[in-house]
């Protein structure tokens, strides 16, 4: 061995030579590999990070990077320490695992012959031994993970990725995420989330950030969460050369940054900002927010139903009585059958008056039933229940369909009705947005909604302004899909409703005695 090699073999005991020279990257340009050059950000990130880190960030800016980087290392050179990934989707996970592969396959062809020599010799000290369904294993007992969970040893070391994303979309899995995997790491341990943040103030990324925003300058302990922010304009790519911005909003909005938080962003990165919300529109907010305060920011890109905002504004979610004699029903979304939605509505002439709404998941026909009979013990008689179209497909583990279970469960057969299929979703959204003008809410509907683990959900009101079209992340387009989370079984709720409406199945059979009142028969005919 070299001189020279010795004495770089001595510097592989320093944790930040490692970080600084011995891994390999893609660039953003995709060309040849290069060694990993810290930013400002990551820098800050490393010199701050503490045991428990909430990391709210503009995209690209290497954060994830830096994470995957900094506990491979751990795996690499501590025996026995387990690492792990959680991300969105499988395959986002597997990317960010990929990572660190890419480092370590490409080591020993380092541009530097004798970092690329170290890396021979790491390989042969400290084999790979295993590569298998998005886990890399260590001949020294270290292991690395990755997935939409965490299933394993104790990891010393958690990531956590888009777990703003994964709260909006399942809330049930954001909270098992949070009692199980981040549970699961020591208080010695690190965990670090890092996040773009979408859903609102609602759900359990927010509750952590919440958190973290609470512990900003006070002394915090091991297990007290660390609130990280870096903004867009910290990325170096992320500028016009020579560019200004020409719209009067742009320039109104970086006026006001300069004033409330002294923020003088140069004139080319103004630009680039300009260009890329005319792609992004108000997403810009959470995929590149400029100050801490927008990070959670409610804005809802692509929204499908804008109408409410006039719903509300009219003061049309409100307390408000039912209307004597005039048929009650419930209207529903059963998604799988493990998720589902419903609402109670009463016709009144023109307008539409919705009293309670209900979603759940884990929730079955049984659960379904129970809804409907407390309805009907707290508000009287329910003229009917609409349900979509597939009610009446067979269940292959049970062999009956949903309106069967439903009859099982005491509800009458005669008393269901399922409305049949609109073959184009987009023309039952067009039959939501017909009625929206003449529809009330009451505040009941209105209420968050709290999860097992203490955070806040939007109520039904709230998941019906929720409720938006699919940004492709790659493109910045809005597709003609709905995102699919907590939002769109109640805004499906509501179109079984209106699709009803639409068919002419909205009706009771009625009677009216000697004083003129208006009184339910029992039985419903909406077939």
């Amino acid at each position: 061995m070299t001189p020279a090699l010795q004495a770089l073999e001595a510097k592989l005991s320093s944790k930040q030579w490692r970080m600084e020279n011995l891994y390999l990257i893609l660039p953003e340009d995709g060309m040849e590999p290069e060694p990993l050059q810290l930013r400002a950000e990551q820098r800050q990130f490393q010199k701050e990070r503490h045991h428990r880190n909430f990391v709210a960030k503009g995209r690209k800016l290497g954060m994830s990077t830096f994470i995957v980087l900094d506990n491979g290392d751990e795996c690499l050179f501590n025996a026995n320490f387990s690492a792990g990934i959680i991300d969105l989707a499988e395959k986002d996970a597997f990317d960010k695992l990929g990572i660190f592969k890419f480092a370590w396959d490409n080591g020993p062809r380092h541009p530097d012959p004798a970092i690329a020599t170290l890396w021979k010799m790491i390989h042969k000290a400290n084999p790979l031994t295993r590569e298998r369904d998005g886990r890399l294993e260590f001949a020294n007992g270290s292991t690395y993970a990755a997935g939409t969970s965490y299933v394993g040893k104790t990891p010393q070391r958690l990531h956590v990725s888009e777990y703003g994303p994964i709260s909006a979309a399942s809330p049930a899995k954001a909270s098992k995420i949070k009692r199980g995997s981040i549970n699961s790491v020591p208080p010695d341990g690190i965990v670090d989330i890092e996040t773009t943040m979408e859903g609102g103030k609602f759900g359990e990324c927010y509750l952590l950030f919440s958190l973290a925003l609470e512990n900003e300058g006070k002394p915090i302990s091991k297990l007290d969460w660390k609130l990280h922010f870096f903004p867009w304009w910290g990325h170096p790519s992320y500028t016009l050369p020579g560019g200004k911005p020409n719209r009067g909003d742009t320039i109104d909005y970086f006026a006001e940054i300069e004033k409330t938080h002294g923020l003088k962003i140069p004139l080319d990165r103004q630009a680039w900002y300009e260009a890329k919300k005319r792609e992004q529109s108000d997403d810009m907010y959470q995929q590149f927010p400029t100050t801490i305060e927008e990070c959670d920011r409610q804005i809802v890109p692509g929204q499908i139903f804008p109408e409410l905002k006039r719903v509300r504004a009219e003061g049309r979610v409100k307390a408000f009585n039912k209307e004597p004699g005039r048929p009650i029903f419930t209207t529903w979304d059963l998604g799988s059958s493990d998720n589902m939605s419903g609402w109670l509505v009463q016709p009144s002439g023109r307008d539409h008056c919705f009293f309670s709404w209900c979603a759940g998941e884990g929730a079955g026909a049984p659960s379904v039933a129970e809804v409907m009979r407390a309805w009907e013990a707290q508000h009287g008689p329910i003229a009917g229940h609409f349900l979509p179209h597939d009610a009446n497909l067979t269940d292959k583990g049970s062999g009956k369909t949903y309106v069967d279970q439903l009859v099982e469960c005491g509800i009458p057969r005669q008393s269901i009705t399922v409305v049949p299929r609109i073959p184009d979703l987009w023309v039952g959204v067009g039959e939501v947005r017909k009625i929206l003008p003449n529809c009330w809410f009451h505040t009941e509907t209105d209420q968050p909604v709290m999860s097992e683990t203490g955070a806040k959900l939007p109520g039904g009101v709230g998941r019906l302004e929720g409720y938006r079209k699919k940004l492709d992340q790659s493109t910045g387009i809005l597709r003609d899909i709905p995102v699919k989370d907590v939002c769109d079984h109640t805004a499906d709720a509501l179109r079984t409703y209106a699709e009803a409406l639409s068919r002419g199945l909205v009706r009771a059979d009625v009677k009216k005695p000697s004083s003129g009142a208006v009184v339910v028969k029992s039985g419903w005919r909406g077939a």
